[in-house]
């Protein structure tokens, strides 16, 4: 058994952050969840409860309880409230940690790339540099598999094949995992973990949204639908992260996690529906209207300079109209990563989270 370790987690209210936050301390690490809101999510909070609290605050609102004997070695999460563009308040964050996973970033198709460049690279560049004066001995990059351009993708790994980067996002994400990977030495050790489209019970930005359009709007697929996308569980992801963060070999390395299946937007979508008991089928819109209905949006969004994305833009057209397939050949031969949870199982899971909050009222 590795271990156990003080690790420093940014990005914790968000829905990858926290349920990582959930994962390290029910396996008995000592984490501090940095989070940037004035308050703290109840799924966060929760994970700072007392151990006589640990079966419910080791799952994160919506998922499952955790699985083997994590509840029993559940230690209470540290709660750090923290800008990261505060140096003061960086230093004070790794201060103590042996590693750090940095989570948080602007994930966003929308917005100037000056703001991107300074929250996913200006960032990155301070805390990294906090983290080794401060004598961490790991630190963890959250990078993604977008870094690879949009183009043709099945089976592509992390030697390739890489297209053009045309989104500030893809951009500063790329430059940031560079500048993460050049810092790996002995005693210091970098990784870059590139997830694929991650879901699962809590995630409110994709997968609930998609889920609220089945229900009372219209959703659907570009094209033909035969266009492969690249899912992971966050309980798979979760299992990923972990295994980097405790196997040496993963230094210097960028590493892709997705579940390795490949299955189109057609399939998905209509697993989606099933999932949530919908009788309606999928819309789909032919890709020249898709992409010439993403163009007229985008022109009159910075026309009117809106902050807010338009609701079709060509990050979104470019992604969804081609095979996004990528290998987790190396996160098996590196980390022993074994999937558990594919899309049928894993929507249906989301799903049933989703119902349950809805029917709450909790969006």
């Amino acid at each position: 058994m590795a271990t156990r370790k003080a690790i420093l987690v940014t990005g914790a209210s968000g829905f990858i952050g926290s349920h990582l936050c959930a994962a390290l301390a029910a396996r008995g690490d000592r984490v501090r969840a940095l989070y940037r809101r004035k308050v703290p999510p109840p799924e966060l909070a929760a994970l700072a409860a007392p151990p006589a609290s640990a079966t419910a605050a080791a799952s994160i609102e919506g998922g499952a309880p955790a699985k083997g004997s994590r509840a029993s070695a559940f230690e209470p999460v540290e709660l750090f409230n923290a800008d990261l563009g505060d140096p003061s308040r960086v230093a004070q964050a790794v201060a103590g940690v042996e590693a750090v996973i940095h989570v948080a970033a602007l994930a966003s198709d929308w917005g100037p790339y000056e703001l991107f460049k300074r929250h996913n690279y200006d960032a990155t560049a301070a805390l990294l540099e906090a983290a080794e004066a401060a004598g961490a001995r790991t630190f963890i990059y959250f990078s993604s598999a977008v870094v690879s351009g949009f183009g043709v993708h099945v089976d592509s790994t992390e030697d390739g094949p890489y297209y053009p980067l045309k989104y500030p996002y893809q951009t500063t994400k790329r430059l940031a995992e560079q500048l993460v990977l050049g810092r790996n030495r002995p005693g210091f050790k970098t990784v870059a973990i590139r997830p694929c489209n991650v879901y699962g019970p809590g995630d409110r930005t994709s997968t609930y949204a998609m889920y609220e359009a089945i229900l009372d709007g219209t959703f659907g697929y570009i094209g033909t639908g035969e266009a492969y996308t690249c899912p992971v569980y966050i309980d798979d992801l979760c299992d990923g992260v972990l295994a980097a963060l405790d196997r040496e070999e993963a230094g210097g390395e960028a590493i892709i996690l997705t579940d390795g299946q490949k299955v189109s937007w057609k399939d998905y979508a209509a697993t989606m529906f099933r999932a949530v008991g919908s009788k309606k089928r999928p819309a789909h819109l032919p890709e020249p209207l898709a992409a010439a209905a993403a163009r007229a949006m985008t022109f009159f969004a910075r026309l009117f300079r809106c902050k807010k994305a338009p609701p079709l833009t060509m990050y979104r057209v470019e992604q969804a109209s081609r095979h996004y397939h990528f290998s987790n050949a190396k996160a098996r031969r590196l980390l022993g990563f074994e999937p558990k949870v594919f899309y049928e199982e894993g929507l249906k899971r989301t799903a049933e989270a989703f119902l349950r909050d809805r029917a709450a009222g909790r969006r």
